[in-house]
């Protein structure tokens, strides 16, 4: 393959993705409120325009998963996805980190609740603020 068919390849891999998650995005500073499993700190949301699915990126790890998405309410969204096997755990063989959270984009607001039980059987759970990123996607930075 040539250079110019690579590129003009990357360039379509590129829109595409764009595309996929081309609606708003969402940063959010969460902290733990109970139980003692682990509740990421901070998480980026990259939705879709039609609010139909997300992109989630736990900002420790870095990695880009899909979630889930279903409206709740008027201005609030419910989100479920997994994380890949990553060591948030010492324990070999334990499932892989999932999250539940609900949205609310009037407030900005966010909770989060891990889906497998800790110790003491309690759902650990966290909360926090998101901010909108209001910047433009980079191909709209880019065509000025």
């Amino acid at each position: 393959m040539g250079l110019r068919l690579c590129g003009v390849f990357a360039l379509f891999l590129t829109l595409g993705v764009a595309d996929a998650t081309a609606g708003p995005s969402f940063h959010c500073s969460l902290k733990p409120i109970s139980g003692t499993a682990w509740i990421p700190s901070m998480v980026s949301l990259t939705f879709a325009d039609d609010f139909s699915h997300a992109e989630v990126s736990e900002t420790a790890f870095g990695i880009p998963v899909s979630a889930r998405v279903v409206q709740h309410s008027g201005t609030s969204y419910a989100l479920s996805w997994t994380m890949p096997g990553l060591a948030v755990s010492g324990e070999a063989g334990r499932p892989r980190p999932a999250f539940r959270a609900i949205l609310n984009t009037s407030n900005l607001k966010m909770s989060i609740q891990s889906v497998w039980k800790d110790l003491e059987g309690k759902l650990p759970r966290g909360s926090g603020r998101c901010q909108l990123d209001r910047g433009l996607p980079l191909l709209a930075q880019n065509e000025g």
